[in-house]
Order: C-alpha cells, then structure tokens, then sequence
C-alpha cells in the first residue's frame, strides 16, 4: 500500500573504535521510509551516509564498528534484536541495496549470470532452469540487450553502466520493500546517470517498493526524492519535503549546499550571465575530536556565542500539508 510506513529509524547511533578513539559515524539519526515514495539522504563524503544504510542492512564490521543504541522498525520487528539467520532471510529479499561502487562490488571470477542466480536461488528456492530464467528476465528489466548472452559474460567485460546495471537486476530480483541505492550513479557520465535514474523511477512506479537513495547530488535529489535529510558530521541537520528544502532552506549547511550547484542565468538581452559558484570555507571537523555546541559552527556565517556553548536539538520549525521541517539549529536565519 503506498504511502505506508514500512521502515522507522529510530536515534540510530554507530561508532567505530579505534586506537586513537571512537569514531561517532552515525550518531542519533532518525528517519522514516514510505512505500511508494524516495527519501534522498544527502551530504559531503564522511557525513555517515552509508554508513547509516549498511546499519540498516546490519553489514557493519564489528569489529571495529558497533551499532550502540537505536530501533529500526521493518514491519514491526526490529531489525536490530533479529538474530543473524533472521536477518539473513530479510537482507537481499525484502531489503536490498545498490553498493557504491560496481567496480569493485561483483566478483571478478564468476560471470554475472552465476551472481544474479546466487541471490535467486538463496531466497526463492527455485529450480536451476527457472533460476536462470528469472536471471535473464532481470537483466532484460534493467535495459541490458540480448540478457540470453550477457549473462554469461564476467564482470570486466561490461562497461561501468552495465555493471550498474546488473547490480540493480540483482538488487531486484527478489522483489525487495525496500531499496537502497548508495550513490547509484557514481563514476558514470551523465548519459549514463539520466539512465539509471530514469530505471530507478519506472522500476519503483511498477513494483511500489519504497526507495532510499543516497548522493551528494542535489540535482539528482531535485529529480527523484520526495523527502529530503541533509547530514552533517554524522547528525541529520535538517529534514524536510523535497520542495520545501529547495524553496526555503533553512539551515546554513543546506543552504551552503544549494548555493555551490552550478546555475544558468540569462541578462535582458538573453546573453548567458557567469556565475562564481560558492564554496563553504573550512573542512569537516575530525570524527575524533568535535566541537562542544554546533559541529558547523567553524564554517558557518552566522555563528553567535550560543552555537558554541551548546548543541542544537533538531527541532521542528514549520508544519507544512506534506510534512515536518525539521532544523538543528539555535537561530532563526
């Protein structure tokens, strides 16, 4: 049924411990995940973006990583408290996800059709001529020409679109609730990502399943999500409809965010104007060693003395038809 809710995030905390100290990767992170609809996680490198979805998917090594407190409510069962056979029957069925790179993500010394069938055979105990056929279904799905064929090819002989694309076929072959696609069109030209893109949209329109796509790409965000949570050093520091994020940003960081997209604007005579971008100064803090109060604060143009006393709860500062907006910040900007 669309617009259920079929995935609640709850204060989701995760740490890695090292010899320098622990590493708050994710920490207290709430969101929620309707069927039918796409929230776009976004955010520089290191923010905890994928760390939070491998949390979902319980694929965090440990050690060095710890999961330390939170709830993560799939059809109302916790995913976290299921034990590891359990949660083996949900990841790749019900849950699945796209990893970031497709380089690196299939094995170089079995062909694809043999990875795709794997998934298959593991969760939908079909026989071998009704797996491969499933397989080939799949990729035909995904957009690969002449499936009967590639199926049979290893992974370095497809380009990286391809690969993309068999790690969708993959992702989807069980029918999954849920889908995570972690930065699904790293490393492809823009060809290529309007392709992707375009896949992701029809597959989740014909099948429902609800999506969860990860970038740091507000133009793709713009394009395909319906809700938004900017990150930020490993906190969500702001959470709103996809519309209300783009047309009234609130929080520096986003704003930050929106102004470093490249934009085309024409003067009366029709002449394209160039535009500087706009950069946010500074870098991220250290993981190991925040700042008491506002971890943006160093970067941020609007830092007063309460930004470093004490850090913001993410509260709420408008109630649209669609939705909360939700900012951590001490000011009202």
């Amino acid at each position: 049924m669309e617009n259920e809710k079929i995935l609640d995030v709850k204060n989701l905390k995760t740490s890695f411990f090292t010899e320098e100290g622990e590493v708050k990767a994710v920490d207290d992170v709430s969101f929620s995940v309707y069927s039918g609809k796409t929230l776009g996680i976004v955010g520089e490198s290191g923010c905890g973006k994928s760390v939070a979805s491998l949390s979902i998917m319980r694929l965090i090594p440990t050690p060095p990583g710890k999961i330390k407190s939170s709830e993560i409510i799939y059809k109302g069962k916790n995913l976290l408290t299921l034990s590891s056979r359990e949660m083996r029957s949900i990841r790749g069925n019900e849950i699945s996800m796209i990893f970031q790179e497709p380089m690196t993500s299939l094995n170089p010394v079995f062909t694809i059709g043999n990875q795709i069938e794997e998934t298959i055979r593991l969760h939908q105990h079909l026989s071998r001529n009704s797996t491969k056929d499933k397989a080939i279904e799949m990729l035909k799905l995904v957009g690969i020409p002449a499936p009967e064929k590639r199926i049979k090819d290893y992974p370095h002989q497809l380009s990286g679109g391809m690969r993309q694309r068999v790690m969708m076929a993959m992702a989807l072959s069980c029918n999954p609730q849920i889908l995570i696609a972690d930065e699904p069109t790293t490393a492809l030209d823009v060809t290529i990502q309007a392709q992707i893109l375009d896949l992701l949209k029809n597959l989740q329109k014909k099948v429902g399943m609800a999506l969860i796509l990860i970038t740091h790409d507000l133009g793709i965000i713009a394009e395909t999500a319906d809700t938004v949570v900017v990150m930020y050093a490993g906190k969500v520091v702001e959470h709103a409809q996809v519309k209300e994020i783009f047309a009234n940003p609130k929080h520096p960081y986003t704003r930050g965010l929106l102004n470093s997209i490249p934009t085309l604007n024409k003067d009366p005579t029709g002449k394209i104007k160039k535009k500087r971008l706009e950069t946010i100064p500074g870098i991220v803090p250290s993981l190991l060693n925040l700042p008491q109060g506002c971890r943006f604060q160093d970067r941020c143009p609007y830092t007063i003395d309460a930004c470093k006393q004490k850090e913001p709860e993410l509260s709420e500062i408008a109630s649209q038809p669609e939705g909360l907006h939700l900012i951590r910040c001490v000011r009202d900007i």
